[in-house]
């Protein structure tokens, strides 16, 4: 307890006083702030009303004001609980933690899908390996489609798609499919097999799912999970031996009896 006659203190030892009774010591910075801007309060208003004071009075007087320092510094302390404090600062760390580890895997998606956008695609081939070879295929279309679909919270959507001539005289579409959920464990979904495509003609290009084992011949839809996310799954797709006469193509996944995908993309035209 503080003497009668304890000899005055300066608010920087009273606060350093209050301190030594609050356990929780990343706390005393704010406690020492919040004290002080109290008693500078008090000394800047007795100043105001008792000009004759000196600063040392007036501040001394606040400093008294404040009461017993042992009786302040144990109240604080029961606010100022360590374990209620420290669970809060781990609970910080965690949580920064799994952001930066976030955000860690998922920055590289918009730099490495621009320059890494490999995956099976027909013949062999892969988009790396055709816009590579940009210049040296036949291309009919190269668009950015806006179609988007939604389905069971995921978010279906094309940020690039190539449409070749073949030897034949056929057209090849090239795609990239995005299919973004904000669960993260639920990236990479394997719906690639069973996404066949049907042009406007008529036309149908089943997938791999929809052919009998070992006549792979029949496949004309196919593709492939090529970079997967955390909130973001990336598959570079095709569909061969399309109808040249066909002006649009419809993807179509429909295993479970609803149209869970239906996107419609022009074969014709784009930059």
């Amino acid at each position: 307890m503080d003497a009668p006659n304890a000899p005055r203190r300066t608010m920087e030892q009273f606060c350093g006083h209050v301190c030594a009774f609050v356990r929780f010591a990343p706390d005393h910075a704010a406690i020492t702030v919040e004290l002080t801007g109290h008693m500078e309060e008090h000394r800047d208003a007795l100043l105001e009303a008792h000009p004759e004071l000196t600063l040392w009075d007036a501040e001394s007087r606040a400093v008294q004001a404040m009461g017993d320092a042992e009786e302040l510094g144990l109240w604080l302390d029961q606010i100022h609980n360590p374990r209620l404090g420290w669970f809060q600062i781990w609970f910080r760390r965690v949580v920064w933690t799994l952001a930066a580890l976030i955000l860690l895997f998922t920055l590289p998606q918009t730099g490495e899908m621009a320059s890494n956008l490999t995956a099976p695609l027909s013949h062999g081939g892969n988009m790396a390996s055709l816009l590579e070879h940009y210049d040296e295929r036949n291309v009919v279309s190269d668009f950015t489609p806006a179609a988007t679909w939604q389905y069971q919270g995921y978010t279906f959507s094309i940020p690039r798609a190539v449409v070749t001539h073949a030897a034949d005289g056929s057209l090849t579409l090239h795609y990239t499919m995005k299919i973004s959920h904000p669960n993260p464990w639920l990236r990479g979904p394997e719906f690639w097999a069973w996404l066949w495509a049907e042009d406007d003609l008529g036309g149908v290009y089943p997938s791999y799912g929809q052919t009998v084992p070992y006549q792979s011949s029949a496949v004309l839809s196919g593709g492939g999970l090529t970079w997967s996310y955390p909130f973001a799954s990336y598959y570079d797709m095709w569909v061969d031996n399309i109808d040249p006469e066909a002006h649009s193509l419809a993807l179509r996944f429909d295993r479970y009896g609803e149209s869970a995908i239906y996107l419609t993309l022009p074969l014709k035209g784009g930059t």
